[in-house]
């Protein structure tokens, strides 16, 4: 998915740093208890993206995984065809060898 967001292209090390300074922002003023519930609040809603993103993508790999059953189905049933084919066809040639199908 492409994005506009320049939040998504920063390095590791750059990701930290902003990490790092929105911590300190959003602490400046606030009391033990207040940092308490902001940082469980904010973790909350991390576990509870990584969550989402998480099953997401299960469902995704399920999907992807019953397309590739349903694509296997179709190429073993095209298989089988061809195979009744070429067991009618040989049975032909094995009558016009031996002079039965004129």
């Amino acid at each position: 998915m492409k994005t506009d967001m320049p939040f998504f292209e920063l390095s590791s090390d750059e990701l930290t740093i902003l990490a790092s300074l929105v911590t300190i922002g959003l602490s400046k003023g606030l009391n033990a208890d207040q940092l308490n519930v902001l940082g469980n609040f904010l973790a909350a809603v991390g576990a509870l993206m990584t969550t989402i993103a998480a099953q997401e993508q299960v469902l995704t790999e399920m999907k992807q995984e019953k397309q590739q059953k349903e694509e296997n189905k179709q190429c073993e049933d095209q298989l089988s065809d061809v195979q009744k084919q070429v067991n009618e066809l040989q049975k032909l040639i094995q009558q016009i060898l031996n002079g039965e199908y004129l």
